[in-house]
């Protein structure tokens, strides 16, 4: 009886072990790319939707000023600043996956559209899976010079 019993339990622990979540790397690598894009799309229309979506509610996030800044003030600032004025494009996007978390790092330039001048941002966003979805927790961008 005592083997039996032994077996069961290395059979339940196995078992337990091996349903943990397997997280398909490429199927996010393609979603955190597509979020970038929506994210920018986002903050120039003032859609809180899709912000709400990308966007962990513990999220802290560094301004091209510095400014510190959370979920609900990225929200509130963009739907209060919406203007489709320009237009914007994120290009040379990176991610780097370690575990539960990835970093993405990439640029994006934000076109008037009435004038077609520009500038360019580079930035660094931190995305976790957690709850069986990944969101960015910490975002920090900078401003470059033209």
């Amino acid at each position: 009886m005592k083997p039996k019993f032994i077996f069961l339990f290395l059979l339940s622990a196995i078992s337990l072990f091996s349903c943990s979540e397997k997280i398909d790397y490429e199927n996010t690598n393609d979603y955190i790319l597509e979020s970038t894009e929506e994210w920018a799309e986002a903050i120039n229309i003032g859609d809180s939707l899709v912000i709400d979506r990308i966007v962990a509610d513990d999220f802290v996030g560094v301004s091209l000023r510095g400014e510190i800044y959370d979920k609900t003030t990225l929200i509130r600032e963009s739907i209060e600043k919406a203007n489709q004025f320009y237009k914007p494009k994120v290009f040379n996007v990176k991610i780097r996956f370690y575990g539960d978390a990835a970093v993405a790092q990439g640029n994006e330039t934000w076109t008037k559209l009435s004038d077609s001048t520009s500038t360019t941002n580079i930035w660094t966003d931190t995305w976790i899976y957690r709850n069986k979805k990944w969101q960015i927790v910490a975002a920090q961008d900078l401003k470059l010079k033209q």
